[in-house]
């Protein structure tokens, strides 16, 4: 993990459907107070809309991309260690306001043995968008 401010995103991963494999996609549209348009979890008033990853805990974990069921994978931005209520500006003034850690459930040890002991506290975080707009693969991703 980095100790940087600033950083991108990596990889964009849409949940369709319960259990089954997440849809990579190059950008996906982000209603506001909602999520990812199209992602299963998209919810008004939810506290799990978004799950922001970074890439440095998956490469450490050797799991692959999407397996840890993450949307927005980020690279160069430390994630952990930031508060809840604090937000993150991604590309062209979208602002997220950082959540609850995601606790790792029973499902990581099917992923990989031992994988929740593991993965305590580093699961990733869960972000709720303040506005709407595009995220693309690439976008920079900066603390505010």
């Amino acid at each position: 993990m980095s100790d940087s401010s600033t950083g991108k995103i990596v990889d964009i991963r849409l949940n369709l459907a319960r259990r089954q494999p997440m849809s990579v996609v190059e950008s996906a549209e982000v209603e506001a107070g909602v999520g990812l348009v199209g992602d299963r979890h998209a919810e008004a008033g939810s506290t799990r809309q978004i799950l922001m990853m970074d890439r440095a805990i998956l490469e450490t974990l050797e799991v692959d991309p999407g397996r840890l069921r993450e949307n927005i994978t980020t690279e160069g931005v430390s994630l952990f260690g930031l508060k809840e209520g604090q937000t993150l500006r991604i590309g062209d003034g979208l602002e997220f306001k950082i959540g609850e850690l995601c606790d790792p459930c029973d499902n990581m040890d099917h992923i990989k043995p031992g994988l929740r002991e593991k993965i305590e506290g580093q699961r990733g975080l869960f972000v709720t968008p303040l506005s709407s707009g595009t995220v693309t693969v690439g976008d920079e991703v900066t603390v505010g």
